[in-house]
This record gives C-alpha cells, sequence and structure tokens, in this order.
C-alpha cells in the first residue's frame, strides 16, 4: 500500500509498469458533449449568458445581503445595486463603502445612475450597452439626468 502511494505521487518508481494500470477505467465525456437532455430542466451551475450581455440586478434592502454582490462583481457582471428601500442613511453609507472596496478590488468602476440610490458597478473595459441602459429605464433603475 505505501509502495502505491509513494509511486502515484511521484516518490518511487515502479518495478513494472503493467502492475500498475488499473483496469477498470470508466469513460470520459469529452468537454463539448451536452449532458443535460433538456436544457430547461437544469440550469444550477450553467452560466445562461455572457457576463457582459445583461445588467445583473440586486436590490438590497439591509446591510446583511450586500454579500451576494460579491460574486457577480468578481466573475465580471455589469451589476446595477438598487437602495431606494434602504431608508437609514448610516446603513446605506455602510453598504457603499463595502461595495466601494469591492469594486476597487476588482479594477471596477461604480457610477450613480439615479439620485434615489441606484449604481452601476462596471468591470474594467467595459461599457453599458444601450439596449441594457433602455431595459434599466423602462424598469425605472436609470435616469438620464442624474
Amino acid at each position: 500500500m505505501l509502495e502505491k502511494f509513494l509511486i502515484s505521487i511521484g516518490l518511487k518508481q515502479p518495478s513494472s509498469v503493467e502492475q500498475y494500470i488499473d483496469e477498470s477505467t470508466t469513460t470520459v465525456r469529452p468537454s463539448s458533449e451536452n449532458r443535460f437532455t433538456n436544457e430547461d430542466e437544469y440550469s444550477g451551475d450553467v452560466r445562461i449568458h455572457q457576463p457582459k450581455d445583461e445588467v445583473e440586478i440586486k436590490v438590497l434592502k439591509a446591510f446583511s445581503e450586500v454579500e451576494g454582490l460579491g460574486i457577480p462583481i468578481k466573475d465580471g457582471f455589469i451589476v446595477a445595486m438598487d437602495l431606494r428601500d434602504i431608508e437609514d442613511q448610516i446603513e446605506r453609507r455602510r453598504i457603499l463603502d463595502f461595495t466601494f472596496g469591492m469594486v476597487f478590488v476588482n479594477n471596477s468602476s461604480m457610477r450613480s445612475i439615479n439620485r434615489d440610490g441606484v449604481y452601476l458597478i462596471l468591470p474594467s473595459n467595459s461599457s453599458l450597452p444601450s439596449q441594457e441602459r433602455e431595459r434599466l429605464q423602462d424598469l425605472g433603475l436609470y435616469k438620464v439626468n442624474v
């Protein structure tokens, strides 16, 4: 047993190569093969769109929800952060400070797109597509005269 372990980590050479070949191999599917017969059945870890195709909208109601912003920011999504439901200005400031830290660490940028408390977080070297700007305007998140 120790000899197999030492051989597997490369610290010892096998005396005979044939005795260490495992005959019970399994078939490995190529990565391009579609594993799901119906794409609507499973969408857990499958990315449905590219990060720069659509704005991820996050509506926060408390500071405890700010942690959910980290993954989309880190993954390169354009994020619209809506703080309009938060009345407490101190909590709003805490969320903004924390978010500015995440934005800085990920080399992104953040700007206000609505005076009432909606901010747009853009990954580096990206811009907001015009169709997404129109969609945000239709949702009431983006106001042109900020």
